[in-house]
């Protein structure tokens, strides 16, 4: 026989299972969901719904079932967008991974909670970590006890102390346009998006796992970098790495996002590039790895790993001591040369073929990523020259390996140098000697055919820092000026002047000119210069009293940021001027709503007033009760009711 509850809770729209459960249970006095149900009841449910949470549409249906409760209610519940317990679940069209879900303790907005006391299924999303209504940060911990606020004693009060959860501290959250960003892509309805943010999302997380400061707000700052500031991103993550350097090698650290290889490819490059030298010491971290892992940070295939392991080329011994998993100590050694002399080591896929000591020149210009004239010119001054008593007799010459990999490890060549900054190499080395960055060996020092520079001296150098370089010293008679840049004309804003501004980065200064928000002076293809006609239009623009921001409008209608554009926007009232990284609502146009507004409400407001779900107010349509009025000033239209009308319902 069904419970017959003496008093059934009426869910919110956007309310969590979880709460709607907590709630019914303490409306009839129970103290928690399985008492509620009853506890016998409750195994049986368990066992019938196995491997599924209660926030899932099985298990929470077979519970509304068990208390005779309107089965329409299991809207509230996640459905799984697959059949196994890992699947993702589905949120509209998206589909959220685990891993972006807290499902075990509760979230909350102290504001909110005090407004309507009920627990909102979006705070369930770990990339929501602060609301968005208050800009606050959500609690997970009890502010008195400190314990996490577990799902058992209703919604007001933790279970461990009985704190009132809606009396905790506030704490201001002010990069707040992070979670708007992430409930566009929720609302963009694009899976392919989404699995990109997911994979951003792991890469980061699983990243600093390594001291534990994975908070929600932390990872989700870096995925909106990576999406946003690509080069900055990349920038930072080769900071936080070699940051860790007395740790663990840079290799082992990029584990994460090696995984995604495809969407890390320029950090990882960046990585590389800048990574200080890493020694084995009694500081760094064993952490033992899987092959999938070792294939990835040596860069080799199956195969290759399972010969260099049959070998002994890791130097682990008798293949029958090895279990599936390897210290990350000895993969270092084997990356850096540190495993037997008499057992070669590789750490690229160019390389990784050739066991023995002796190169050839199409390897070193293999390995270099230099053409074969360049590798013979290095090869003739005697870099990578093998001992006397290592040189072949017979045969095409061959070269010491390890003197080729101590070069790369150290060196980097200029032509080098300008592919990976993507610069011209003419005159590269004369702009980084103006800001004291001198190569080691080269024409003018040591009569080395070709410049070289140590490649820690040039690991922070970007191509924006070589952008502003206008105006340096040359060995053809050009004026010498050691200043960054001259006196410029009035006419023009250098990326760094402009960046300054506007109060944002050079990079997004230079997606502005490649969007044709900015111009540049076409007449100047190796520098980046600002027309100042084009800033001054654009800084008037974001300083006019006609224009308020995007975020602003939102707060003066009322109206939650992820549906301002399908109720506003879409329907022609309202026009967003678009620039990148600032969205403005024309001032007058947003008037002529607000007046709308005086008269007419739209159907998630009358839902409101009336205290009852959203799909009720259509019910009420249909049935003749509500008269609705579809008003816009293009094809789409957004369903409006009088307020008058509403009012006198609710009364």
């Amino acid at each position: 026989m069904q419970n017959s509850l003496l008093i059934q809770a009426i869910p919110y729209e956007d309310e969590s299972p979880i709460s709607f459960l907590l709630r019914t249970s303490k409306l009839n006095l129970h103290s928690s969901i399985s008492n509620l149900v009853g506890k016998d009841k409750y195994q049986a449910i368990i066992k019938k719904s196995l491997n599924h949470h209660l926030s899932d549409e099985p298990r929470f249906s077979l519970v509304l079932n068990a208390l005779n409760i309107d089965s329409s209610y299991s809207f509230l519940a996640f459905k799984r967008a697959k059949p196994t317990s890992r699947s993702p679940r589905t949120l509209g069209a998206i589909e959220i991974s685990l891993e972006l879900l807290e499902l075990n303790n509760i979230r909350y907005c102290p504001l909110c909670l005090s407004e309507k006391a009920y627990l909102k299924k979006l705070w369930m999303l770990k990339p929501i970590y602060a609301c968005p209504i208050h800009s606050c940060f959500l609690i997970d911990t009890c502010p008195n006890c400190e314990n996490p606020i577990q799902p058992k004693t209703g919604v007001q009060n933790c279970a461990c102390c009985g704190f009132e959860l809606h009396k905790a501290p506030i704490k201001e959250a002010k990069s707040i346009e992070i979670i708007f960003w992430f409930i566009d892509v929720l609302n963009f309805n694009s899976n392919i998006l989404f699995k990109d943010y997911l994979a951003c999302w792991n890469a980061f997380n699983e990243f600093f796992k390594f001291d534990r400061s994975n908070t929600d707000s932390k990872v989700s700052r870096y995925v909106h970098e990576y999406f946003h500031n690509p080069e900055v991103s990349a920038l930072k993550l080769s900071a936080l790495i070699n940051s860790r350097i007395n740790y663990s090698h840079p290799r082992v650290q990029l584990i994460p996002f090696l995984k995604y290889e495809k969407k890390f490819k320029k950090h990882i490059e960046v990585v590389e590039k800048n990574a200080e030298e890493y020694k084995i010491s009694e500081k760094s971290i064993s952490k033992k790895l899987r092959n999938h892992q070792i294939k990835r940070i040596l860069q080799v295939s199956r195969f290759e790993l399972d010969k260099l392991i049959k070998n002994d080329y890791l130097n682990l011994g008798k293949k029958e001591l090895y279990h599936g998993k390897i210290s990350s100590i000895d993969i270092e050694r084997f990356i850096m040369g540190l495993v037997n002399k008499d057992k070669p080591t590789a750490y690229t896929q160019e390389t990784t073929a050739i066991y023995n000591e002796h190169i050839d020149l199409k390897k070193i210009s293999a390995v270099l990523k230099i053409n074969y004239e360049t590798a013979r010119k290095l090869a003739n001054i005697g870099w990578f020259s093998l001992e006397q008593d290592e040189l072949a007799v017979d045969g095409p010459k061959q070269y010491s390996k390890k003197k080729l990999y101590e070069f790369d490890s150290k060196y980097i060549l200029t032509t080098h140098l300008a592919k990976q900054l993507q610069v011209n190499p003419t005159n590269l080395v004369e702009k980084l000697a103006s800001i004291d960055i001198m190569p080691v060996h080269g024409p003018h020092i040591d009569s080395t055919p070709i410049n070289i520079f140590l490649k820690k001296d040039v690991q922070n150098i970007i191509s924006v820092d070589l952008e502003v370089i206008q105006h340096y010293p040359t060995r053809t008679g050009r004026q010498k000026n050691k200043l960054g840049f001259l006196a410029k004309s009035t006419d023009y804003y250098s990326l760094k002047e402009a960046a300054v501004l506007l109060g944002i980065s050079p990079n997004k200064v230079a997606v502005l000119v490649q969007k044709g928000i900015l111009s540049k002076d076409k007449n100047d293809p190796i520098s980046v210069q600002i027309k100042t006609r084009s800033l001054v239009n654009l800084k008037n623009k974001l300083d006019s009293e006609d224009y308020v921001p995007y975020s602003e409008a939102t707060k003066q209608l009322n109206c939650p940021i992820n549906w301002m554009k399908k109720y506003w926007c879409d329907t022609g009232f309202l026009h967003i001027e678009d620039l990148i990284y600032w969205k403005l609502i024309n001032k007058n146009e947003l008037t002529e709503v607000l007046k709308l507004k005086e008269e007419y409400i739209t159907g998630a407001e009358a839902s409101t007033l009336l205290g009852m779900r959203h799909s009720h107010i259509t019910n009420l349509q249909k049935i003749g009760i509500m008269k609705p009025h579809y008003l816009g000033k293009g094809d789409k239209k957004v369903r409006l009711f009088k307020k008058e009308d509403i009012l006198k319902i609710c009364n």
